[in-house]
């Protein structure tokens, strides 16, 4: 895979991993969409960061997680800049996508 960093790729999943570190992986790579970013950072904008209640006479506190919007299904298709770190990561995911150029 021959990738000049900096340049502009389509990751396009071809196939849904099956082991854990993987799908991390490529979740990863594909929150680096500039659209899927945006998306993110309006739903943890607009979501409620501590939810309190109270326990036994004392308040628990819990943090909220948002979840992404990345889709790891097959024919998804994410636009991202390819830095160093991202074009290392792709090569050891490549079985799962495809990258061309965008």
């Amino acid at each position: 895979m021959e990738i000049a960093p900096g340049s502009m790729v389509c990751v396009e999943i071809t196939r849904t991993p099956r082991n854990a570190a993987a799908s991390k992986t490529l979740t990863r790579i594909c929150r680096k969409d500039p659209t899927v970013a945006r998306l993110d950072e309006q739903r943890k904008r607009k979501r409620e960061s501590v939810r309190q209640w109270r326990r036994g006479g004392r308040m628990w506190k819990h943090r909220m997680q948002s979840r992404s919007a990345v889709k790891l299904v097959p024919g998804a298709r994410y636009t991202l800049r390819a830095t160093v770190d991202v074009i290392r990561d792709l090569q050891s995911v490549e079985r799962w996508v495809r990258v061309l150029p965008a």
